[in-house]
């Protein structure tokens, strides 16, 4: 199923059309995004010009085509801060109605602020946290302690809005007018304290002047990946970048062939209040959310179709508290059968509990990618994927482990040319995560179970009981010998002369099935 979603914002009109899969997860097929500046005369009116109004009609007409020719099964359409604020919002939807046949739902700041959380937080799985969403009207924010939402509020400060108010004709900005807009924005953010913000929270942001900043210094730096989910700006990249974008100009920002025409006149603004973010909570760094408003309003139609038209704060709260209770689970080992050997040789200090987590999204991702001898393909396609509670660092690793499991020689080649981005330590890693993937693919592919135990001298027993009567004892036997050796302790198997048909399970024997 294919379902399209329409963002009017107050800088761009955005299109993507998803493909739902039959889990309910999607993936982006297709993306349009137009600068149309619909709330630039709010700057110094309160309605939206009509010029504006046109061309926004004009965009949403060949959208609508979009949505035809991709056969999309459902167009959901919102209008958020430009349409909201300005006098003749009516106005603009039902010319939009009238000529398009778009139904715009404009949401309020605090269901603006809910959505982009929702999409932002699902696919970083970080439950306590302040998270924004920069658009070009407004910023919205919201704070959640374990996925709860505690605040939630939109405020005027998005990156079109200042750069109307304080930018020279030209665009470009004096340090009198930064200054000027600095003091504006932390005289509009809220404070820490009226936040109550833990000292566990991260600072989570959205939009796309943050993911344009991030690409920005990925590039300077030299990052040799094309992915901004989950990038990490620090509190002093972002002074740096402030610094050295605000006294240019838009062509001048142009020419550093990051910043498309969307981003140029606005960016300035954008990162000053990304800024004053960081310094009134006192934040060091930033996580970067390729996802947003959009994605949100998607997860939330895919689980209720009527969420979006008949809701209120307290029910989409509630909702957002089930969405994200799933998606933090999803690729926990408990999916696989494999959590109490994880426990076990955690206790034993065999396992950290981050190689348990790159070991469960492994499993996952082995059960849903097709299977494929092209290695170096495969390590990019694993790159390319996001994986909410994993940081880059973690994501090669786990990259690194599917290939070390399937073909020794190129992981090692791999690791040594992205060893900069690595720690020493971290190849050990690797090989014990893809030794037990060799494991459990055997364990997976004969539907076989196993029962795992440590013994008091640090020796560890496998107990096997296949379900069929052909099992591979030899690669069985060679999986052994690696385990024994990568984790540097006497490791005993036994395979029962039986074939086990019991229904139902059995006392501390674990079944992993596939999860495809």
């Amino acid at each position: 199923m294919k379902i399209s979603i329409i963002d009017i914002g107050s800088n761009t009109i955005k299109l993507v059309i998803y493909e739902v899969r039959k889990d309910n997860s999607f993936i982006g097929v297709h993306q349009e995004s137009t600068k149309v500046k619909l709330g630039e005369s709010l700057a110094y009116s309160d309605s939206l010009n009509e010029q504006s109004i046109l061309k926004s009609i004009d965009v949403l007409l060949q959208y609508r085509d979009i949505t035809r020719l991709e056969s999309a099964n459902k167009v959901l359409c919102v209008g958020t801060s430009a349409v909201r604020e300005s006098k003749n919002g009516v106005y603009f939807i039902d010319q939009v109605l009238k000529r398009t046949g778009f139904k715009v739902r404009v949401l309020n700041g605090e269901e603006e602020a809910y959505y982009s959380y929702l999409g932002a937080s699902m696919t970083t799985c970080i439950p306590n946290g302040l998270y924004f969403d920069l658009g070009g009207g407004s910023l919205e924010l919201v704070y959640s302690e374990d996925f709860n939402i505690k605040k939630a509020q939109a405020l005027p400060l998005g990156a079109l809005r200042l750069s109307r108010t304080f930018a020279n004709e030209d665009g470009s900005f004096s340090k009198k007018d930064c200054d000027n807009m600095d003091q504006r924005i932390l005289e509009t953010l809220p404070t820490k304290k009226s936040y109550g913000i833990g000292i566990d929270a991260l600072l989570v942001g959205a939009g796309g002047t943050l993911r344009a900043l991030g690409r920005y210094d990925q590039k300077r730096s030299g990052f040799p990946f094309e992915k901004i989910h989950n990038y990490r700006l620090s509190s002093s990249t972002i002074e740096s970048l402030r610094k050295e974008l605000s006294s240019l100009k838009p062509d001048e920002i142009a020419s550093r062939g990051t910043f498309d025409s969307t981003r140029v006149e606005t960016v300035v603004a954008g990162i000053h209040v990304i800024d004053g973010i960081m310094k009134k909570f006192d934040f060091e760094e930033i996580v970067i959310s390729g996802y947003g408003i959009r994605e949100g309003i998607l997860a939330s139609f895919i689980q209720n179709p009527n969420t979006l038209e008949n809701h209120n704060i307290e029910s989409l709260g509630k909702q957002i508290v089930r969405i994200l209770s799933y998606h933090s689970h999803k690729h926990d080992i408990s999916n696989f059968g494999l959590d109490d050997m994880t426990r076990d040789m955690i206790y034993h200090r065999l396992l950290k509990d981050r190689e348990v987590e790159i070991l469960s999204c492994a499993l996952y991702t082995l059960g849903k990618l097709p299977e494929s001898n092209k290695y170096y393909s495969l390590f990019y396609q694993v790159l390319d994927e996001d994986y909410p509670r994993l940081t880059y660092r973690e994501q090669i690793i786990l990259a690194l482990s599917i290939i070390y499991s399937k073909k020794i020689r190129i992981g090692e080649e791999l690791f040594y040319k992205y060893n900069n981005l690595l720690k020493p330590q971290n190849l050990k890693s690797i090989q014990k995560i893809a030794v037990l993937l060799n494991l459990a693919r055997i364990i997976i592919k004969t539907r076989s179970q196993i029962r795992i135990r440590l013994t008091d001298n640090q020796s560890m027993n496998f107990t096997i009981i296949p379900t069929q009567k052909s099992f591979p004892t030899i690669l069985l036997k060679q999986v052994i010998e690696k385990t024994s050796k990568i984790f540097d302790i006497p490791v005993q198997y036994h395979i029962p002369n039986r074939i086990n048909r019991l229904k139902g399970s059995t006392r501390n024997i674990i079944s992993i099935k596939s999860q495809t």
